[in-house]
């Protein structure tokens, strides 16, 4: 099995689901405290200032109540990715865009090009398909959204 270093990219232990949140920034905080807590982020604040400047720049909400904020940064220590799923969904922009799911993506500073990022690219253009969103809004176990990730994740992109 060539994908065993997949597996690492989205476990159970990378997600949280059913969190009582009524903000994003509640949920980043959220998930900068998980990614410190896997070991993947080793300056909590600093990341904070990185994924808000990376916020700035471009849209992250990513239609069907999804929203996909990513980074590159030095506080990264390993490419990661962690998945927060909302109670109740929240106000994710100045348009009102209303998430309930966040899949965090971070990748170390200077391994814009690596493994991660291949992983990352098909994993986004699955994310594409309203179907699989779909399923991982309804998905209510963190086993079935690791298993539903893991499946995206490993589909040959589509272009």
């Amino acid at each position: 099995m060539g994908n065993m270093k997949n597996k690492g990219l989205i476990t159970e232990d990378n997600i949280l689901i059913d969190c009582n949140v009524s903000s994003k920034e509640e949920a980043i905080d959220k998930l900068a405290e998980l990614l410190v807590e896997l070991g993947a982020v080793s300056d909590k604040p600093g990341f904070l200032k990185d994924i808000y400047e990376r916020e700035s720049r471009g849209f992250t909400f990513a239609g069907d109540y999804l929203a996909i904020p990513h980074g590159w940064s030095k506080h990264v220590v390993r490419t990661a990715a962690v998945v927060l799923k909302t109670k109740d969904s929240i106000v994710w922009d100045e348009k009102g865009n209303l998430v309930k799911l966040i899949i965090m993506f971070v990748i170390p500073e200077g391994d814009e090009m690596g493994q991660g990022l291949k992983m990352i690219g098909q994993l986004f253009s699955s994310l594409g398909d309203v179907e699989a969103v779909k399923k991982l809004l309804d998905a209510d176990t963190k086993k079935e959204i690791a298993r539903l990730i893991c499946n995206y994740a490993h589909t040959k992109s589509k272009f």
